[in-house]
């Protein structure tokens, strides 16, 4: 099996205000913005690339409603994403002060861990928690 410390992994979330969406997961989350590449609209975003301080990527686009469906899809974007963190309470405390929906306050988990969830303002669900996946 491959072992490196570069993610393999990249999940690309398509977003209506894909703008908002950074800036927020910045606030909100603590990710940091490594590149932004701008679309062809006025305040569309092609690629923005942000880093987890584990070193895990998520990229972000403006969604093409035509293309992907975005108006099917109803009020909730059906994409969830773990993070780990040594912090869940705090960091659900700073993503709910920075506009996150609660979804599920920071809790013990059946398996030993400890785990909350909170929507992004587009409806995409954040898990975060200590459980590390060993």
């Amino acid at each position: 099996m491959e072992s490196t410390t570069q993610p393999k992994l990249w999940p690309s979330l398509g977003y209506r205000d894909a703008v908002s969406a950074v800036l927020f997961l910045k606030e909100a989350l603590g990710f940091d913005e490594i590149a932004n590449h701008p679309g062809e609209a006025p305040g569309a975003i092609n690629q923005a690339v942000l880093r987890w301080h584990s070193g895990a990527i998520v990229t972000i686009h403006t969604a093409e409603p035509d293309v992907v469906g975005f108006d099917d899809l109803g009020p909730r974007i059906p994409i969830g994403i773990y993070l780990h963190t040594d912090d869940p309470d705090g960091l659900y405390e700073r993503a709910v002060k920075a506009g996150a929906e609660p979804v599920g306050g920071p809790q013990a988990s059946p398996h030993g861990t400890r785990d909350a969830t909170v929507a992004d303002p587009e409806g995409c669900l954040w898990s975060f928690g200590n459980y590390r996946g060993d």
